[in-house]
């Protein structure tokens, strides 16, 4: 049984290089994962994942 896999994940940012979105895909499954960037500063305050 082979544990690993391969895999490719792409990175989304918005002007002020915060990290927005993370997208991972693979054979076994993909997801999705939102990030919501705060209006006064640059945190992240909400996240939002999803499976295809």
């Amino acid at each position: 049984m082979n544990l690993l896999e391969a895999y490719h994940q792409i990175y989304t940012y918005d002007t002020g290089n915060n990290l927005t979105s993370l997208s991972h895909q693979a054979n076994s499954g993909d997801w999705q994962q939102t990030l919501t960037i705060h209006s006064n500063n640059n945190r992240g305050t909400e996240t939002q994942q999803s499976t295809n």
